[in-house]
């Protein structure tokens, strides 16, 4: 019997543990059970985290450039590496890295998404964007950890409502819920933002409704986007019960400036002053 799988589950419940060392020897045992790259990869970088852990940065350093020299055709090198590098906070490094990465295997979806959440990260969203739509634009696409075209979009459609692009934001939302079962899509709260912001009260309504119906729990940001819709909408007294469930949840309300508009009604009716712990957003 091939002991591979014992040897890693093994390994990685010592990880679990903290005890590095001793996960760091048995990830090394392993190796000589697979010749697959792709594993070696990965148990070569999990190798590197240990040292890593341990407070080994140069043994960790040199484990790292050695996977990228020794498995240059295979761009899960640059990934594990440059996940490295974004830990240490050398956000330049790993940009040009994934930049070549992209360039060298354009079908491989995993350095798009993880350049663009790096970028992301920078606040350099445009450029963000710039790369989930190189990432689309190809004709074929690795999957990335379970991630494929669906979830570039709904990305997209993130990005494009963090700067506003309401319109951008939505059509991609909508590309990404075509893609999916309705009870498999995970954006319907920024859905409704989406379609509150394009003056779209009624639509607004339908997917907070729908984001209700299929997660499992309630939190407050939901209950508020539910009561801006009705508030929209006039149905002011659900509104004010949607906002009263949200603030027994943790005996407090957090406000944004955008709900000023929505809630100018209850503020007119004197529903806030009857909440003690209101906070605000300054506009």
């Amino acid at each position: 019997m091939n002991p591979f799988f014992s040897l890693i589950r093994e390994a990685k419940q010592l990880e679990e543990e903290k005890d590095f060392t001793r996960a760091f020897n048995l990830y090394a045992q392993s190796e000589a059970y697979t010749k697959d790259e792709s594993t070696l990869i990965k148990i070569k970088a999990k190798k590197a985290w240990c040292l890593y852990s341990v407070g080994n940065p140069k043994e960790t350093e040199s484990v790292f450039q050695d996977i990228v020299q020794n498995y240059p055709s295979h761009p899960l090198s640059i990934t594990v590496y440059s996940r490295y590098l974004i830990k240490l906070k050398k956000f330049k490094s790993a940009k040009v890295l994934l930049q070549k990465s992209i360039i060298q295997f354009p079908s491989y979806l995993e350095n798009y998404l993880l350049l663009a959440s790096l970028l992301k990260d920078m606040e350099r969203s445009e450029e963000a964007i710039e790369v989930l739509k190189k990432a689309l634009s190809q004709e074929h696409l690795s999957n990335g950890r379970g991630i494929d075209r669906k979830d570039i979009w709904a990305e997209l459609g993130s990005l494009y409502f963090s700067r506003g692009d309401f319109n951008s934001a939505l059509a991609s939302l909508k590309k990404s819920l075509k893609m999916v079962a309705p009870e498999e899509f995970l954006h319907y709260d920024l859905l409704a933002l989406c379609y509150l912001d394009a003056e779209d009260p009624e639509n607004a309504l339908s997917a907070i409704l729908t984001h209700i119906e299929y997660c499992k729990e309630i939190d407050p940001e939901t209950l508020i986007i539910l009561a801006r819709a009705h508030c929209r909408l006039g149905k002011v007294e659900e509104a004010a019960n949607n906002l009263i469930q949200a603030y027994s949840i943790e005996d407090s309300l957090f406000l944004k400036a955008a709900d000023f508009i929505d809630f100018a009604p209850l503020l007119r009716n004197g529903f806030f002053t009857t909440l003690e712990n209101i906070e605000w957003e300054e506009p």
